[in-house]
């Protein structure tokens, strides 16, 4: 039945708007033959979607030195790639109704993990490498997606009381195994699903879909995936910053090294936040 109910929601998704859709399907049409005149132009459009990347690319994700004043700045400095991410990701993240109370979670402090999610990768990959950052931003504002729409459907049908207790009885481990005994699919594999489904950038839908296998990711976007695998250890939901995590996400950044992907150790370790650096010199068992 709750398969049922999955199906239902996603025929149920609200559409993008207009104007994003628009945007996303003339870029995907053109290919290489894309005019960033006419991406400007669509922009241009809409005031409030100009409004929304102007205050985007102003903000310290970016950290551009200067400020940002017009719509061709923006498409100049972030690509066109970036701006249709941004776009689809600003308009699903602004209108959605949010209570993770399902999961056994206030949404107050989920809301603000996210929030700190955005930022820990602004400070730990911002003049690491600015560029990895920028193609993954759409990723980190939306990667609880799954979980947000799962604790609607469960509301919406009077099973969040039934899914809470099932969580309560693992003592809130294994979430993704619960979930998937529930729905068919745990909310980052929905997540990445949702995002072939709004017709992200390819590169980005790959990069979420192995966030819990990165190793296997197509060599070009292995990167992105690791970086979100690493952060995704650090705040996850219920024991993110924990001593098994933070060593979780040490593990990985070796890991990557090893396939010649690098990512500086110790700034990461500088970087992350209170909550989890306190956690750096506990031993545990992995």
């Amino acid at each position: 039945m709750m398969h049922e109910l999955l199906n239902k929601t996603i025929e149920n998704l609200p559409p993008l708007p207009e104007t994003v859709m628009k945007l996303r399907d003339y870029i995907d049409k053109s290919g290489v033959e894309v005019q960033i005149q006419e991406v400007v132009n669509i922009i241009s459009k809409d005031p409030l979607l100009t409004a929304d990347l102007l205050r985007l690319a102003n903000s310290p994700y970016y950290g551009f030195s200067r400020e940002i004043s017009t719509i061709n700045q923006v498409v100049a400095l972030l690509g066109v790639g970036n701006i249709k991410n941004i776009a689809i990701a600003n308009s699903l993240n602004g209108h959605l109704h949010i209570d993770v109370s399902p999961y056994g979670l206030d949404t107050a402090t989920f809301l603000r993990n996210c929030t700190e999610e955005v930022n820990f990768m602004t400070d730990w990959l911002g003049e690491e490498d600015k560029k990895l950052f920028q193609q993954i931003v759409p990723c980190v504002m939306l990667l609880r997606l799954g979980m947000i729409l799962f604790s609607s459907m469960l509301i919406q049908n009077n099973k969040d009381k039934e899914f809470l207790a099932l969580i309560r009885q693992n003592n809130f481990q294994n979430i993704a195994f619960i979930e998937n005994e529930f729905f068919g699919t745990d909310h980052l594999s929905f997540s990445s699903f949702l995002f072939n489904h709004w017709k992200f950038d390819e590169d980005l839908i790959e990069s979420l879909a192995y966030i819990t296998a990165p190793h296997a990711s197509s060599e070009h976007v292995k990167k992105r995936s690791y970086a979100l695998a690493i952060t995704n250890r650090i705040f996850e939901p219920y024991q993110g910053g924990s001593a098994y995590n933070v060593h979780e996400a040490i593990a990985l950044i070796q890991e990557a090294a090893t396939q010649g992907i690098k990512f500086d150790l110790q700034n990461f370790k500088n970087k992350l936040p209170p909550h989890a650096k306190v956690n750096l010199e506990v031993e545990v068992q992995m």
